[in-house]
């Protein structure tokens, strides 16, 4: 019998790892409003974060302005942003059931890896202070300071695994997550935890868990 792409067997899962693995919504904020409020915008909560945040970062930024952000403007942002971020990233915690969700991954037979936006090196050093890091057969984050848009990093990231996208399924919390899954063709569940409100998620076409839990049990 052949199945829908989406209904193949699950080998393997990638976990994004901020607003997904990592509950840490409340210190990006706090990041982002330092950063805005030096060029005089006021701070945003988490209602407005939800509805305006997207990939690339820079277009965020430049809803946020209401208009077109400069070079100079954006590197300057972006570094902000990541100083504060990281002198605050200690405080974060695990997504209240991540550790259940790895385990039940296990439990399935399905091998792990994490993919972030995040910095390489600080990613690796924040999965490691959580104790987690020989649950994954790759932790991998960017190698530049920016990124764009996800789906060539997942491409790249799966290839280096020797997984066929067929196999995989990502585990994520924004529509860019659902685009690299869909761009390279792996199954998504997109989580509502994170960065974006649930009518945002759905409009991505991609299956909306409300736990980590439940993401692997739809990704079965």
């Amino acid at each position: 019998m052949q199945y829908p792409r989406q209904l193949m067997a699950i080998s393997h899962v990638v976990w994004d790892w901020n607003g997904t693995l990592l509950d840490d919504l409340e210190i990006v904020i706090e990041s982002l409003n330092v950063g805005i409020g030096r060029f005089g915008l006021p701070p945003i909560d988490d209602h407005q974060y939800r509805n305006h945040f997207t990939r690339p970062v820079r277009s965020f930024y430049q809803s946020l302005f209401s208009r077109p952000v400069t070079d100079r403007e954006w590197q300057s942002l972006n570094k902000i942003f990541h100083d504060e971020y990281f002198s605050r990233v200690h405080r974060a915690s695990l997504a209240d059931d991540a550790l259940e969700a790895i385990a039940l991954t296990e439990q399935k037979g399905w091998n792990q890896s994490v993919l972030s936006m995040t910095t390489h090196d600080e990613l690796v050093e924040i999965v490691a202070s959580h104790g987690i890091t020989d649950r994954f057969v790759l932790i991998e984050g960017l190698q530049t300071p920016t990124g764009g848009l996800k789906a060539a990093h997942l491409e790249q990231h799966l290839a280096k695994l020797g997984i066929d996208p067929a196999n995989a399924v990502v585990v994520g919390d924004t529509p860019d997550d659902a685009m690299a899954a869909q761009t390279v063709g792996a199954s998504v569940v997109l989580y509502d935890g994170g960065s974006h409100h649930v009518p945002v998620l759905v409009a991505a076409a991609a299956p909306v868990a409300h736990t980590l839990l439940s993401a692997i049990e739809k990704a079965a």
